[in-house]
């Protein structure tokens, strides 16, 4: 059995409470439409405290789930997917059938795809040695071997020694996919920040992707949204023609 997790960290400061739409839907909407058309999930969760979110969640009949108590909505999101998986198997106990997968989306991250969810976990179950698949953007620009700090004397430095000279390709987890084993949940075995990974990561490369946090940042997704199908439900207002003057009478 699969089930999927939606995470809402819902640290945005231009979206509060992940209010942000793209092509006329609430940004928070394509990851669980993503997730339902994977077509091998049975159950949907989603962490959240957003009125948006949950009517989201409603309209696709996930669980929901409230974040930790006593914690901000804007916890890590660590604290949120440990706090939903401990609370989904809660809800899955009854089920005759064990919790094989749990699919990890994020409210803010709406650049990912039916097919790309079906390839994790067809992945995953093809190659047992694999602790989780994940999606990954390449991001060349943001070599670590170019990175500067800033020294005891208020000076560049380089982040990281430039043994290579740079030339591999970056890759960078992009927030849109992950798709873990519930042994890793359970007992992780990764390195920070993402133990829940495990060591064996299988990544799935696509263009784009990220979580959308700025205003700026929704004419890039939405661009991403197009070139994978989605059509734009915002509503157009067509011009109306400007009052045109009475004719005056021929003067004499």
């Amino acid at each position: 059995m699969i089930a999927s997790l939606t995470l809402d960290p819902d640290d945005s400061a231009d979206f509060p409470g992940n209010t942000g739409t793209a092509l006329g839907r609430p940004i928070p909407a394509y990851a669980l439409l993503a997730a339902r058309a994977a077509g091998l999930i049975r159950h949907h969760f989603v962490v959240t405290a957003s009125p948006p979110v949950k009517s989201v969640a409603l309209q696709n009949d996930a669980v929901i789930i409230d974040p930790p108590a006593g914690e901000h909505p804007a916890c890590p999101a660590q604290g949120l997917l440990l706090h939903g998986y401990a609370r989904l198997k809660e809800e899955l106990k009854g089920e005759t059938e064990p919790l094989e997968l749990v699919v990890v989306l994020f409210a803010h991250a709406p650049a990912v795809t039916g097919d790309l969810i079906a390839e994790g976990i067809e992945a995953l179950r093809a190659q047992p040695a694999l602790d989780s698949v994940v999606s990954v953007t390449s991001r060349n620009h943001f070599n670590p071997f170019f990175a500067r700090r800033l020294n005891a004397e208020g000076l560049l430095e380089p982040y990281a020694a430039f043994a290579d000279r740079g030339k591999a390709e970056v890759f960078y987890p992009n927030w849109g996919l992950q798709v873990l084993r519930v042994s890793q949940l359970e007992a992780p075995t990764g390195e920070p920040p993402f133990p829940w990974l495990g060591k064996k990561v299988l990544p799935l490369k696509q263009w784009g992707g990220g979580p959308v946090e700025y205003k700026w940042q929704v004419p890039g997704i939405e661009y991403w949204l197009k070139k994978h199908g989605y059509s734009d439900l915002t509503p157009s207002f067509e011009m109306q023609p400007k009052p045109q003057p009475k004719p005056q009478a021929e003067r004499r």
